[in-house]
């Protein structure tokens, strides 16, 4: 994961990638605030937010970034095959529940570690038909994501990266 303390020289793909991950959970955020009462609308996007955020994560352990990038892959691929959308969704919220983990690992956001069950608690809820906790829920989901994203945009960006020479290829 990124180290706050190291400041590495960062190049316009560095820069451009913080910039994506730092939007991802934005757009997510404001997309969870939508789902919630639309969600055949809003599901799409939050694929390909998923997709996004999964394609550009800064994590050292190659296991945990393919793990997040696969299951951000999973999703979109999923959903274009039009079989059952709440499984490509439910790999969406995994992908941002990921990492808010990651978030609160690096930079010890503790509010951030409630991220998984208000989204876990979505999906369920979505998937068995528990239309108001379900609403609750994505609602809850949508302020952790703005927080962290909020938190994630007041960061200088060398702090997504921390030690390049760190990261496993």
């Amino acid at each position: 994961m990124a180290d706050p303390h190291i400041k590495c020289e960062l190049d316009i793909l560095d820069k451009l990638t913080v910039i994506l991950y730092r939007s991802a959970f934005t757009l997510a955020a404001i997309i969870m605030a939508v789902i919630g009462t639309e969600t055949d609308a809003a599901t799409p996007f939050l694929i390909m937010v998923a997709l996004l955020a999964s394609t550009t994560v800064h994590i050292y352990d190659k296991r945990f970034r393919w793990l997040i990038q696969g299951a951000g892959l999973f999703a979109a691929i999923w959903f274009m095959s039009g079989l059952w959308q709440p499984l490509a969704l439910g790999a969406a919220l995994f992908v941002f529940s990921a990492l808010s983990i990651k978030e609160y690992f690096c930079f010890k956001v503790k509010i951030l570690l409630l991220t998984p069950i208000a989204l876990a608690g979505f999906w369920f809820c979505l998937v068995f038909a528990v239309a108001n906790v379900a609403i609750g829920c994505a609602m809850v989901g949508a302020a952790l994501l703005a927080f962290a994203a909020f938190s994630k945009w007041r960061m200088p960006l060398h702090f997504d990266i921390g030690d390049k020479s760190r990261y496993q290829v």
